[in-house]
């Protein structure tokens, strides 16, 4: 039986076969992966200096996994840092890594209206549909970052904190998609997508007395709810899978093991096979057919 997709993967597969999206071929794809590839070696040379725990997240465990570094039809990176490796992160951020970077997140403002972190590369340009709307000095080419937060010991807690962490999120991407319909616009040619995102606007609309910005930090505040950096279970919010789908162990998913991509030894959830199958199911080590391949929808691309 064919896998639902989760809605993360729909929006973005509705906008293939769309002329107006960046053509990425295979010399493009290239430069991206190596200019990737540099801010991945900047990373973790930091957190390596500050001892400052994370693992690769999400397709990019994958990609070490079974490629030994990028998916080869890959164009991101995606990182995993508990609440506590994050904050630590951040203050070292701008002395280390300012002068090329800029760090993108709910409590930075400018727009932003996503509840994940990125950390994006300056004087280089790379928007897909939800950043079509923010000012190009903070749509560099991106490495996500994704917070593990702490969640309760208490299954009760735990269920009243994803029920919240779910509501606030729905919140704030229909407010964001609000906002940002004005430039989808042009690209919503696939009727479903488009209607898809329309229906979020309308619900958007009912919230566009609430400043985005502040949306975004106060939907930020609730996933970070539990403040026991200790916990027993960890879970992404802002993951593909949200609150309930990335829910998990802190030992599985915050200690980790050394492994390669390409050249860079670089760290992976210690049981990464049991997140990569939740992830992606059994079969991860098998390589999809091409026509299934995952693209991230690009609309604007400036690398130099």
């Amino acid at each position: 039986m064919k896998k639902k997709q989760d809605t993360r993967t729909a929006f973005k597969m509705g906008f293939e076969g769309n002329d107006k999206l960046v053509k990425i071929d295979d010399e493009t794809l290239a430069r991206l992966q190596d200019i990737l590839m540099d801010m991945l070696r900047d990373f973790v040379a930091v957190v390596d200096k500050y001892h400052i725990n994370y693992t690769l997240g999400g397709g990019s465990v994958l990609g070490a996994i079974r490629h030994g570094g990028f998916i080869p039809w890959d164009d991101d990176i995606d990182i995993n840092m508990s609440r506590k490796s994050y904050m630590e992160f951040r203050k070292v951020f701008k002395k280390e890594l300012g002068d090329k970077y800029i760090l993108c997140g709910p409590e930075f403002g400018h727009g932003h209206g996503l509840s994940c972190m990125q950390m994006k590369k300056r004087g280089t340009i790379c928007k897909s549909f939800n950043e079509l709307s923010k000012k190009d000095e903070y749509c560099g080419i991106t490495m996500d970052i994704f917070v593990a937060e702490n969640t309760f010991n208490n299954a009760l807690g735990r269920k009243l904190q994803g029920i919240i962490s779910l509501a606030f999120g729905y919140i704030l991407t229909c407010r964001k998609t609000y906002s940002d319909m004005p430039y989808l616009e042009p690209y919503l040619t696939n009727e479903a997508t488009r209607n898809a995102f329309q229906k979020k606007a309308k619900r958007g609309r009912f919230f566009k007395w609430w400043n985005l910005d502040k949306l975004a930090r106060f939907t930020d505040r609730r996933y970070q709810m539990c403040k026991n950096h200790n916990s027993k279970y960890v879970t992404f919010p802002t993951g593909r899978k949200h609150f309930f789908g990335e829910l998990g162990l802190r030992s599985d998913l915050c200690d980790s093991t050394v492994v390669k991509f390409r050249d860079l030894d670089v760290r992976v959830p210690k049981n990464y096979d049991g997140y990569l199958r939740k992830l992606y199911g059994d079969n991860y080590m098998e390589v999809p057919p091409e026509g299934s391949h995952e693209h991230h929808p690009v609309m604007e691309l400036k690398i130099d």
